[in-house]
């Protein structure tokens, strides 16, 4: 039911394919675009951190704790793991009287390539601070300890933090998430999956807050200006979420999650965007949202160049010679 969203051409042979799913909604419920099966059961996995990241903000604990917008958005972040992303979660631990001890994410390497090595060079195991959701964890327990809640197995579907986090997701998407299929995200937190157009809903919501209460809008409005100011705390060096936000002059949060899922929403206009590469590419995935955005032809004249380039991404070899590209497929019209 997914048409074929992506082709990756290696010299004039198309070698592969990417099909996909997509909706585009606006504040108003009017939908804007409804590409393949919209109405399928999604786990949007960290595409939804700011959701996640909510009641750090809204019970007024990160005031509390005073977090600047580099660390609130860490706090919504898939980071790489570089040494500024590791300083930033370690922050907010320590506003919080706590340690990367009491991290539940677990330990990898960085996935930013430079800070591996540097690890390895300098003889060094990881640790849980260079888990990529270590900011949203950090958020997460920064809750805990505002709201007085044990930190011990905030991880839990029935810790008072995890109950927090499902009650934002059921507001936002209109979806009782409580009798949603749940499985264990990458970083252990508990996953929801909901239909794929509910959760472009949940993020036209986020873009002006239209609709919600005044706590929550104010909240997520303030969520958003720190991700779009510190673009390079979602994500990291040459990373799409981060080279998109920084580059384009469209306001607009770009989040993406683990198989192929993106969720974007434009505050400017009130619009709220879900995408999923059928087989879980992210390089698909990342054509996808880039042909989103030219189909909906909303960004600033000035992005059409940033964007031309996101849309057509080259792949080259170890000699570094150009071998193969990937572009919207002919369902886009362009």
């Amino acid at each position: 039911m997914n048409p074929v969203l992506v082709d990756v051409m290696r010299g004039d042979f198309l070698e592969s394919q990417h099909a996909g799913a997509v909706y585009v909604v606006d504040d108003n419920g009017s939908e804007l675009l409804s590409i393949g099966d919209v109405d399928a059961l999604l786990f949007p996995r960290s595409a939804i951190k700011i959701m996640q990241a909510l009641p750090l903000v809204e019970s007024g604990g990160a005031a509390k704790l005073a977090l600047d917008n580099k660390q609130l958005a860490l706090t919504c972040s898939s980071h790489g793991g570089e040494a500024a992303h590791t300083a930033t979660a370690a922050a907010i631990l320590q506003a919080a009287g706590l340690s990367q001890a009491d991290l539940e994410c677990g330990a990898h390497m960085p996935s930013h390539q430079m800070s591996e090595y540097q690890l390895v060079r300098d003889q060094q195991s990881p640790c849980a601070l260079h888990n990529n959701c270590s900011g949203k964890h950090a958020g997460m327990l920064a809750f805990a300890m505002h709201q007085g809640f044990s930190t011990k197995g905030y991880i839990d579907i029935e810790h008072p933090v995890q109950l927090a986090v499902a009650d934002v997701i059921s507001d936002l998407t209109e979806f009782d998430i409580r009798h949603a299929p749940c499985a264990l995200d990458g970083c252990s937190v508990p996953t929801w999956a909901a239909p794929l157009k509910s959760w472009a809903q949940a993020f036209a919501k986020i873009s002006r807050g239209k609709g919600l209460g005044a706590t929550r809008r104010e909240s997520l409005q303030q969520m958003q200006q720190a991700v779009m100011a510190e673009p390079y705390y979602v994500a990291g060096t040459n990373r799409y979420c981060t080279n998109a936000m920084a580059k384009l002059s469209t306001p607009i949060f770009i989040k993406t999650g683990a198989e192929g899922v993106f969720c974007a929403s434009l505050p400017e206009q009130g619009i709220g965007i879900t995408l999923k590469c059928a087989d879980g590419s992210s390089r698909g995935s990342e054509i996808m949202l880039s042909a989103t955005l030219k189909k909906l032809g909303l960004l600033n004249d000035s992005d059409q160049d940033v964007l031309d380039q996101m849309l057509n991404i080259t792949l080259k070899n170890c000699n570094n010679f150009e071998v193969a590209h990937l572009k919207p497929a002919r369902f886009w019209g362009f």
